[in-house]
């Protein structure tokens, strides 16, 4: 129970009217018995209780207190607070988690951001969150010029079983942010699972990808790319095959 002890000092702020917020030890405890769920017979112990809610003064102290967290280096904390008051399932966007993000993001490695998508993972409670959380990540790092910690982040949640959705703004972060910073081959890569999804590339994005091919000195992958994109952006019914023609051979013969 290391990380209910480590919440424990901090959850004082909760305080209000001489009565603690009780629930919120209750959802680290949770949040902590829910990992080893596949393997404990009190996992129906867990599925069974009583639901547990916030109410909005609730919600409110607590996003003062994880940017508090997040700011004095108890990041751990922050991350077993977040995951916990997530069990409660409350309104999306309710729960502020850009400092957290921002923190997260900031870290020299990628330990906590992963130990943080892990225990979500084993949380069923939590999935729906899960995507926000991950593009959330994703936009983080690729605006820190972190574009490798980004495609870590995107690789994670297509991992079998996994419950997230990318959605678009994913792929225009990860194919900009590569192209920005140069790798072209895997901006190329993540616009091919773009494609393949149904999401269509808009206008700054083709713009984006044919320069990169510029100057990569690729003119005549550029010009016949860009064609297809605009092609398949029009309603080309043929659109995502003519693309894939296009993408498959030079991503193959791509040298560095």
């Amino acid at each position: 129970m290391k990380s209910l002890k480590q919440a424990k000092p901090h959850l004082h702020f909760l305080h209000y009217q001489s009565k603690p917020i009780s629930t919120i030890s209750h959802f680290l405890q949770q949040q902590q018995q829910s990992q080893y769920c596949a393997s404990s017979s009190s996992c129906e112990e867990i599925k069974n209780s009583k639901k547990l809610t916030l109410t909005r003064n609730e919600i409110t102290k607590i996003n003062l207190l994880i940017p508090r967290l997040c700011l004095s280096d108890n990041l751990t904390t922050a991350i077993h607070l977040t995951t916990a008051t997530l069990l409660a399932k409350p309104p999306h966007k309710s729960i502020s988690l850009s400092i957290l993000i921002h923190s997260l993001t900031s870290q020299p490695d990628m330990t906590k951001p992963v130990s943080l998508l892990t225990i979500l993972r084993h949380t069923p409670q939590a999935h729906d969150y899960l995507t926000p959380i991950t593009t959330m990540l994703i936009t983080s790092y690729v605006k820190r010029k972190r574009p490798k910690e980004a495609f870590k982040v995107y690789q994670w949640m297509l991992r079998p079983g996994s419950p997230c959705r990318v959605e678009k703004i994913v792929f225009l972060a990860l194919v900009n942010g590569f192209c920005e910073f140069g790798l072209v081959l895997e901006g190329l890569r993540i616009l091919r699972d773009m494609v393949d999804v149904g999401f269509v590339p808009g206008v700054r994005l083709r713009r984006r990808v044919y320069r990169s091919l510029l100057m990569e000195a690729r003119v005549r992958e550029a010009v016949e790319l860009d064609k297809a994109l605009c092609f398949y952006a029009n309603g080309d019914v043929d659109g995502v095959s003519k693309l894939r023609k296009l993408l498959d051979p030079v991503i193959r013969n791509w040298t560095e």
